[in-house]
């Protein structure tokens, strides 16, 4: 593969190294800043990109703003992990520095080939100043690595320079996912034409000459204005279509994510899919990406974005733990349950129960409570007759500020609540859920992180996730019920250790 010359890359690269060097000491006092969750080293976080199991560790690449807490001067950022769970930062991948990419190296993935580790990315071009939203040229490109650390660009960049003009335009044409089906490399990648989202899917031999294949997903006028960071896998014998559409207020609002489950003809090009299932039920969850692992799991991990919340802070946004994907054959639906490496976290075990929670009562169990802690709890609906119970989590002493976990029963809804959990956050999100493996349990588990919550409903039927921005003092957890008496079959918790540098 011809290659560009890396001086003016390398540049960029140190300089971005230098701010992020500069902001380094401004973050440690924060007491938001999450302790086990993958986050930028300072300033801004978005989608994970370029996924891999590479020479024996984990690469998680993401789009990061070296200069700032907020979205702009998009580089590539780069973190590795020998067990998934423990993170090392390493140095930026991506720089923009050239004519295709100088407004920013946008979303992607990796793909290892004869021991090389190859990144394809969006360059991204302003064609007017920044702000005019459509004013873009949006093209793919990729950039080669010996080492996994080190990458040269293309000489052959941009690689796919727009779409065809009937399909869609490079104005909004990003987040290439690339990946190995029979001797051929497929790629997919977003676009949009005329407010549709589309998904696009093109073929190659060797990873630089790339033909147009088809279109293999579009918005029903449901589905939103962009499908962005496609990503597609094959599970449990069917063909997996992840996606992030924008504008898809039907299905969840400006900001969701979630999937397809079918059967995708790789000849016709021709992706008989089910219909639309959301990934996350919270309020913070966008761009999810996956990877397969030495073990052949399919691992997931997304962005947690923080928008308004947390303006003011050194740093914005951080991943989700990673989540480990299954397939219901019988109903088509993905499991999404923590990764078992989360278990190598955990210190300091407690447990209580079975006891019981009566009407407008707030239970509290010795030891039990804490900013960073794994906290599994079961229920049994069987002998509950509460028409609403939960828990307070990251309590304060008098009560005034929580965040709320609650079931509903005249609904069968989980409610995630966070009118009192902190300055920038407000807000409530519900999930109805259906009854799972055991109707008569209702499994609740929780990761808590400083100002981040991810909750697992029914071992991984469905999850809601979200940032919540308590006092620090405020650790509290207790238990409620009202109308009625809740029965708690068994409560787990464990301390979880620091794992990011």
């Amino acid at each position: 593969m011809e290659r560009i010359s890396t001086t003016t890359h390398q540049e960029a690269i140190a300089k971005a190294a230098a701010s992020i060097e500069r902001a380094r000491g401004s973050r440690e006092a924060d007491p938001h800043r999450p302790a086990y969750h993958a986050r930028p080293p300072v300033h801004w976080m978005n989608d994970p990109n370029g996924l891999i199991h590479y020479k024996g560790k984990y690469h998680l690449f993401y789009q990061h703003n070296p200069y700032g807490a907020q979205w702009g001067d998009i580089h590539w950022g780069h973190m590795s992990s020998a067990d998934l769970v423990h993170w090392e930062h390493l140095p930026i991948a991506l720089a923009p520095s050239e004519g295709y990419d100088r407004d920013g190296c946008f979303s992607g993935s990796a793909v290892e080939h004869e021991g090389r580790l190859h990144l394809f990315y969006t360059g991204n071009l302003f064609t007017t100043p920044v702000g005019v939203p459509d004013d873009l040229l949006q093209q793919q490109c990729v950039a080669v690595s010996e080492d996994g650390i080190h990458f040269e660009k293309s000489a052959r960049n941009p690689i796919i320079p727009a779409p065809p003009p009937e399909v869609g335009q490079n104005t909004h044409f990003r987040d290439p996912k690339v990946w190995k089906h029979g001797k051929r490399w497929h790629m997919v990648v977003g676009v949009r034409m005329n407010d549709t989202g589309k998904v696009v899917m093109y073929r190659s031999p060797d990873l630089i000459d790339w033909e147009f294949a088809g279109v293999i997903a579009e918005s029903d006028g449901t589905m939103g204005y962009m499908h962005e960071c496609p990503d597609f896998f094959s599970l449990g014998g069917k063909d997996v279509l992840l996606l992030s559409p924008e504008g898809a207020s039907a299905v969840g609002g400006e900001r969701t994510s979630g999937y397809y489950v079918g059967q995708l003809d790789y000849e016709s090009v021709r992706y008989e899919h089910g219909p639309f299932q959301r990934l996350d039920y919270g309020f913070d969850f966008y761009a999810p990406q996956t990877l397969t692992d030495p073990c052949g799991r399919r691992i997931l991990i997304g962005w947690m974005p923080m928008d308004g919340a947390g303006l003011g802070k050194q740093w914005a946004g951080c991943m989700t733990i990673p989540r480990e994907l299954t397939l219901q054959s019988d109903t088509n639906r993905l499991l999404i349950r923590p990764a078992a490496e989360m278990k190598l976290l955990r210190s300091a075990p407690r447990s209580a129960g079975p006891f019981a929670v009566r009407d407008r009562e707030f239970h509290t169990i010795p030891g039990i409570a804490g900013e960073c802690v794994e906290l599994l709890v079961e229920y049994d609906l069987a002998a509950t007759d509460a028409t609403e119970f939960g828990m307070h989590v990251r309590a304060s002493a008098d009560g005034a500020e929580k965040t709320v976990i609650a079931y509903h029963a005249q609904t069968g809804q989980v409610v995630f609540e966070r009118t009192d959990a902190g300055e920038g956050v407000a807000g409530m999100k519900a999930c109805a859920i259906a009854s799972g493996g055991s109707p008569d349990i209702l499994t609740l588990h929780l990761f808590l992180d400083r100002s981040t919550l991810e909750l697992f409903i029914n071992d991984g039927e469905y999850v809601m996730s979200g940032y919540i921005f308590p006092a620090a003092a405020s650790r509290g957890i207790e238990f409620f019920a009202a109308g009625g008496t809740a029965a708690v079959r068994r409560v787990q918790c464990w301390d979880m250790d620091a794992a990011v540098e």
